[in-house]
């Protein structure tokens, strides 16, 4: 993919860039958010590329999208925002206007170690576009909806089991609800798991 050929403001192009670069240095990462919502539940407009990170910090993922001979630059630091039990930084590409959400790649991890490895390690390798991508497995994307603060994100949740439910394996969905509740005590996962799935009932 020729980097002059891209149409950065286009999230496709800059996830497939984004994921390119880290696939070629070896690095674990996943595909989320909004564009991968339209695989596993019910499409909504989105302008960036997110991804679930284990250990890669987002001056590393900045360096990456360097050397892949995009001009990146930290938007948001590691740990820069905290939302319910997710933390996010961003890597601003070619000068976007990070504050717009355009030309930005968002650097996920939850606040668990374990689960992030855990959901890393259940990632797929999915079709995107032309090409390929690794991403969440569909029951990590409802995990991560549940573990975040949005009211979109709820219905986004609620979204892939109404569209995937019977296909899903909401034995480890529970499970990892749990696990999480335990390890992030001052968020509540489980209320947000249960609204998920009352606005499933709700269409």
């Amino acid at each position: 993919m020729a980097i002059d050929a891209v149409d950065l403001t286009d999230p496709v192009a800059t996830a497939l860039l984004a994921g390119s670069a880290l696939d070629r240095a070896g690095r674990r990462y996943a595909l989320m958010g909004g564009l991968l919502l339209a695989a596993y539940g019910e499409p909504r407009e989105t302008h960036d590329a997110d991804i679930a990170v284990v250990d890669l910090s987002v001056d590393e993922v900045r360096e990456l999208l360097d050397s892949a001979g995009l001009s990146a630059a930290v938007a948001i630091p590691d740990a820069g925002l905290t939302f319910g039990g997710l933390v996010l930084g961003r890597v601003t590409l070619l000068g976007g206007d990070e504050h717009l959400g355009l030309n930005t790649v968002d650097v996920v991890r939850t606040r668990s170690p374990r689960y992030d490895l855990a959901a890393i390690d259940r990632s797929l390798r999915v079709p995107l576009r032309n090409s390929t991508i690794q991403a969440l497995a569909p029951e990590d994307f409802v995990v991560y909806k549940a573990l975040a603060t949005r009211d979109k994100d709820l219905d986004d949740a609620a979204s892939v089991l109404r569209r995937s439910g019977d296909l899903l394996d909401l034995d480890l969905v529970e499970s990892e609800i749990e696990a999480l509740a335990a390890e992030i005590p001052d968020f509540d996962v489980r209320g947000k798991w249960a609204k998920i799935r009352e606005r499933r009932r709700a269409r």
